[in-house]
């Protein structure tokens, strides 16, 4: 006949009790090391950002919702700066002609030689990089110290 044989594991009730309630920490931790990451990264790219009227700089907004943060350009030209444009025949589309202040005479078409990438959203994020790693480093070690009490 089998006979059943018990083995007590002594701390078994604490680590069930830490898996118990790991979800709504870690979940927790990571919330505050994303929110702490995308305000830092924010700073910097609007530090990096290129100023000629502070709407560029103004414009650059982050959003966060639950672990995930978002950090972009709201001005329509945001774009353009970052990733630069290619060259282009600018034509009228109202008018027979283009015409600004300063100008000689109307033309009927202008040559732009385009605009050179400006990525100051990656250069802020990869200032910032070192920073972020520490935060999340420091949200992994809040987890498990809290995890093993």
């Amino acid at each position: 006949m089998a006979q059943a044989i018990t083995i007590k594991i002594k701390g078994l009730d604490k680590l069930q009790a830490a898996f118990r309630r790991s979800s709504g920490l870690v979940k927790l931790q990571l919330q505050k090391a994303i929110s702490l990451s995308v305000a830092l990264v924010n700073r910097e790219a609007k530090k990096e950002a290129p100023v000629m009227t502070g709407r560029l700089r103004s414009g650059i907004r982050s959003k966060l919702s639950p672990l995930r943060g978002v950090i972009e350009s709201t001005v329509k030209y945001g774009i353009f700066v970052h990733e630069g444009t290619t060259a282009r025949t600018i034509k009228p589309v109202r008018k027979r002609a283009l015409y600004w202040k300063g100008a000689r005479h109307p033309v009927k078409s202008v040559r732009h030689p385009g605009n050179k990438a400006n990525p100051f959203m990656r250069r802020g994020a990869k200032i910032a990089e070192g920073q972020v790693q520490m935060i999340f480093q420091k949200a992994i070690n809040n987890v498990t110290k809290q995890l093993s009490l």
